[in-house]
This record gives C-alpha cells, structure tokens and sequence, in this order.
C-alpha cells in the first residue's frame, strides 16, 4: 500500500505524524507515541528522529532493550547523531540499576509555563546527584523540594536528591515557604553537565502579601526573572530536528504563545 504514494503524499503524512508524535510525547500518551513514530518508519525506515522519538517513548514505557535497540538503529543510518549517543549512555546507566527506576513519572511541559512577574523564577542546581540518579529524570519532570536545615534540597519522584538550590535563593525560599508559601517547580534544562529549574510560587500566604518571592536582579545573580523568550535554550546540533536529552520537548513548532498550567509542589521538612 506505501509503495502507491506520491512522494508528496508521503511527505505529508511524515509531517502530520512528527507532529502527532510531538503532541503525544507532551501528553504523556508514549504507547500511542511508539504507535505513530512506527508509522513514519513504515514509510522512512532510516529516518533518525523518528527513530530517536521511538526510542524516547520506549524509555518512557520502561521498555530499554526496545529503546536501545532504536537509538542503535539511528546510529546505523546516521553515526555521529548525538542524541542516540546520549540517550544509549543514558540508558546504559539505567541498565545498571533498574529496581531503582521510578514507574509513572509527573511530568510537565515546561512550555505552559508564563512569565509573571516576581512569581517565576529559574535557577541552575549545584551539587548534583549521581550520574545513574540524573540519567533518571528529563526535561519537563515535576520535582518535590525537601528543606534540610539551610539547605533546599531538589528530588525526583522517587524520592532521590537531583540537586540542591544555590544558597542564596535557598535561604529565601525557606523563609518564604516557613511564612506559608507553596511552589512548584521542574526540570526547564539539562544540557552540559547542568541541570536548570524553572520555580513558581504556586500559592502566597495572606501574611506574606506585597512580598516577592523572585525579585529582578542584575549582574548575573542566580536569581532570574522569567523571561518567555528566553524559556527554553536548545542545543540544535548538525542537522538533528531535535537538540538535546529530552527529543519531545524540543520538537515541532515553537510558539509565542502559552497557557498557565497549575500543579502540587511538595514541601517537606526535616530538622
């Protein structure tokens, strides 16, 4: 039946399935994501992001020979494509300790996040986890924060330490989440051994009214305003469609515009 389409034809549907693909990736729904990139594969065997998406959503599944064996295929045909390489170094670390790998992860798309003045901030984590417990987690995870004294420790869904706030906000965001404050926060960006964390203040306590959780600042302090333009920062290398560890959130169209999405930030603390 593929082989009665126009070349025009083909192209089309390729560009109606990366697209489905994308939008499925976004909303979780990886089965049907492993579904359509094998649609495109039907028609482009050798087509590395389809194969790169297929093996984003076998990870996702759980199902790491399926995604090893995707990210090979796409070395096959495209040898210097560094997304497969990251992903199969990545999922050799999940070989390693697969009891360890949280089932369901929350995950966001860090795209329905809106700039709101003093509400959102980003930061880069300092003192990252282990190599094995980072090659868990991806652009676009909910994480839980966890005070530990003076110090605001950042962890997955699993409960394990991914990060740590950089001091200086640390301290603010403790006092504030002490005086009632809630936040949410998730993965913006990973890319060059950092990890960035997009932060909301997710509720105000009536008694800090007037108070800004994230005030703009300048020269470079770690402290950002949230600026929508500058959201997200994609590494694009060679010709990949898609530039870094996390294929989905870094596919199809880019659009100005964003919706405000609401979600639990968890707080805990420990003496």
């Amino acid at each position: 039946m593929t082989q009665a389409l126009s070349a025009e034809e083909k192209a089309r549907l390729k560009k109606q399935w990366t697209d489905l693909a994308v939008k499925q990736a976004q909303e979780g729904q990886w089965e049907d994501a492993v579904a359509t990139n094998r649609n495109i594969l039907s028609l482009f065997p050798q087509e590395p992001d389809a194969l790169n998406r297929l093996g984003k959503a076998y990870s996702e599944l759980g199902q790491y020979s399926e995604a090893r064996d995707a990210y090979s295929q796409t070395l096959k045909y495209s040898p210097g494509n560094t997304i497969a390489k990251k992903n199969l170094d990545r999922l050799a670390l999940l070989q390693e300790t697969p009891s360890q790998a949280p089932a369901g992860v929350d995950r966001i798309d860090p795209r329905l996040f809106i700039e709101e003045t003093g509400k959102t901030g980003m930061t880069e984590l300092i003192n990252l986890g282990s190599p094995a417990v980072l090659a868990r987690v991806g652009v676009g995870d909910r994480v839980q924060f966890h005070v530990n004294g003076h110090r605001l420790l950042v962890r997955n869904s699993a409960g394990e330490d991914i990060g740590q706030v950089e001091p200086r906000l640390a301290n603010r965001l403790i006092n504030f989440m002490e005086s009632g404050n809630r936040y949410a926060a998730a993965i913006l960006a990973m890319e060059h051994g950092q990890i960035r964390l997009i932060i909301r203040e997710d509720y105000q306590h009536p008694s800090m009214f007037g108070k800004v959780s994230f005030p703009s600042q300048g020269g470079g302090d770690t402290i950002r305003a949230y600026i929508k333009d500058s959201m997200l920062r994609y590494d694009r290398e060679d010709e990949d469609e898609l530039g870094n560890d996390d294929e989905y959130y870094d596919g199809g169209d880019e659009s100005d515009d964003m919706a405000e999405i609401d979600f639990e930030g968890n707080v805990d603390s420990e003496e």
